[in-house]
């Protein structure tokens, strides 16, 4: 039996989707390969032939980013970067970290508990009940903006 990926690569070259695989593995490791503050402000961009393209959002962050090009190539070998080259470009905002700002909670009161209780205890499954139990108190315990 082979393995997907033997079956996949010559697909994926074939189609000359190499570049655009290798960009989107860059992407979801980009937080790992280069910490914070740093990947805060950057994002790459285009990968094509070997050329990495990174959007910048400043050109403070430009310029001090310009003397670390040959070292953020070679942190980026192992994806096929041979070059990096910077431009002032729009930055997106890891989903990870928004997400983890946004959400705020608040405490269960008993006034919540005694609601939930009266909402469930009709419920004679008792795995069920516990699986409503759980998201009602979650969804009290969001607060929303």
């Amino acid at each position: 039996m082979k393995r997907a990926d033997s079956l996949l690569a010559p697909l994926i070259k074939n189609l000359k989707l190499e570049d655009a695989v290798k960009l989107g593995r860059i992407r979801a490791e980009w937080p790992d390969i280069f910490e914070k503050p740093v990947s805060l402000h950057m994002f790459p961009a285009i990968l094509k032939e070997g050329e990495l393209l990174i959007n910048v959002d400043s050109p403070m962050w430009m310029q001090q980013l310009s003397f670390y090009k040959d070292k953020m190539a070679d942190k980026l070998q192992g994806f096929g970067v041979k070059a990096v080259r910077l431009r002032l470009g729009k930055v997106t905002p890891w989903e990870k970290e928004k997400k983890g700002e946004e959400i705020l909670h608040k405490p269960i009161t008993a006034d919540d508990r005694s609601y939930i209780e009266k909402t469930v205890s009709p419920i004679h499954d008792e795995e069920l009940r516990n699986g409503i139990k759980k998201a009602i108190e979650k969804s009290i315990s969001f607060k929303r903006p």
